[in-house]
């Protein structure tokens, strides 16, 4: 049973606080000392130490690719050594962002922009060298994009700055990280949201706006932003964020039509698609459950309304302050579960939240564990197609796609634990002025028969200035 003591420990000194933590510690030394000064070398010393440890966890996927970087990424040794990306696939095509038959021919506009940057700078020549070599820039863009999400968070978390290890020390890094493009969203998502807890809207909306061109999956972050922004009554600051986001994404809507592109088909695509690896529709194919593809569509519609739903009974309960970022990760998880697909890949984009929400290191990496399981697995199955006797079994790969799913309900469920520990960390009376205060609006709305907006505070993982 830990007390409040260790409880501030674990946010503040991991190495002491955390038993894993600790033990993982023995490799560079040990725990930090009982009398060592902490914090005394400032912020800058834990996010360039965090922001390295991310690029050589990037380092480390790459290292788990040699052998695709050495002999190509052709199907079916890609999967069976576990080492196929998609930044290697399909780049060799000339012309715009968006021609036919390239990598950004079936992307959202940032994302396809990206593809042909990179491509624009690969050296001409054999197949395996333009692959090489576009994977290496690639690399380059992915270790940049996470160490920039460390630093926004190490930032945000000042008093407990090492909390965003959780996103540069995730194993998950090794397995996912270079599987696609990504983590240049999450970076921008991450950000962006940091950017709005710390009361900058304006370049919040700037950075969500840009990080929804990059993928789709920032829009339900955004939509939890409206939801507390909302019960906080931060409608001037809501207003700046969605005007700001709408404005880039017009912007890039309109670049790329006029560039000669369709920014659209990747939503026509997405919509025409049947049910793929990961997601619980696929798992109903594989128990002779056909789902077609406009069903499946229909499935997606409705998970995003259930988070929306779920988002505003949560932010609706009587006498709690929901915080944003566990609020963001449950919308965020229930978006994703209920997806067409779940790919590995997803995983990065709750590390971030994992580190606002301050989830223990113990409960990260029994998540992170089905992760890299269920990554090797899906590898191994999708190859079992070329041959079924060496790949994974069809009932296999379901039992672990249904025990992912579990994982991730329950890392989204003790998220809301670990969120008030940080919550009471940087306010130790804000439990009972919260109680107080929620009390008393409640009785406001009640009489005056509002909706769910309960009062002017500010979201309240940032009730101290300190944040």
């Amino acid at each position: 049973m830990t007390g409040p003591a260790n409880d501030d420990l674990r946010l503040t000194v991991p190495s002491r606080g955390e038993g894993v933590a600790g033990w993982s510690s023995q490799v560079i030394g040990g725990p930090v000392g009982r009398y060592a000064a902490v914090g005394r070398r400032g912020i800058s010393y834990s996010v360039t130490v965090l922001s390295a440890l991310a690029s050589v966890m990037v380092a480390l996927g790459a290292l788990s690719k040699a052998y695709c970087i050495s002999n190509g990424w052709g199907a079916p040794d890609s999967l069976w050594r576990t080492c196929y990306s998609d930044l290697a696939v399909g780049l060799t095509t000339e012309g715009g962002p968006w021609a036919k038959g390239s990598a950004g021919d079936n992307q959202p506009v940032l994302t396809a922009v990206l593809h042909w940057v990179i491509r624009q700078i690969t050296p001409d020549g054999s197949t395996l060298a333009v692959q090489q070599y576009y994977f290496a820039f690639g690399a380059v863009v992915i270790a940049l994009s996470v160490a920039a999400a460390v630093i926004a968070l190490a930032g945000a978390l000042r008093d407990t700055p090492w909390l965003a290890a959780h996103l540069a020390l995730s194993p998950v890094l090794i397995t996912a990280s270079l599987v696609s493009f990504d983590a240049f969203g999450v970076a921008l998502a991450t950000i962006g949201l940091v950017l709005w807890l710390r009361d900058n809207s304006l370049a919040a909306g700037v950075l969500l706006g840009a990080a929804v061109m990059a993928r789709t999956y920032p829009l339900i972050i955004v939509a939890a932003i409206v939801l507390v922004a909302l019960r906080d009554r931060r409608t001037a600051d809501l207003t700046r964020l969605l005007a700001a986001g709408t404005a880039v994404v017009v912007v890039c809507f309109g670049v790329a039509h006029l560039a000669g592109g369709d920014p659209f088909t990747v939503y026509r695509t997405w919509n025409a698609a049947a049910p793929g690896y990961g997601s619980p529709w696929f798992v109903l194919t594989l128990l002779k459950v056909p789902v077609a593809a406009s069903t499946a569509t229909w499935l997606v519609v409705a998970g995003w309304v259930l988070a929306l739903l779920v988002g505003v009974y949560l932010v609706r309960r009587p006498r709690h302050l929901t915080p944003l970022p566990p609020l963001a990760l449950t919308m965020l998880v229930i978006v994703m579960a209920t997806g067409k697909t779940f790919p590995v890949q997803q995983a990065l984009w709750i590390l971030p939240l994992l580190a606002l929400t301050a989830v223990r290191w113990r409960e990260h990496l029994l998540w992170a564990g089905v992760e890299v399981a269920y990554f090797v697995l899906t590898m191994l199955y999708i190859a079992s197609r070329s041959d079924v006797d060496k790949g994974v079994p069809a009932a296999l790969y379901l039992v672990f796609a249904l025990i992912r799913l579990i994982a991730w309900g329950a890392i989204t469920w003790i998220s809301w634990e670990t969120a008030e520990e940080l919550q009471d960390f940087h306010d130790p009376d804000g439990a009972a002025r919260h109680e107080e205060w929620t009390t008393r609006q409640s009785s406001t709305a009640a009489d005056e028969g509002t909706g769910f907006s309960t009062g002017d505070g500010r979201d309240s993982l940032i009730v101290s200035d300190r944040l």
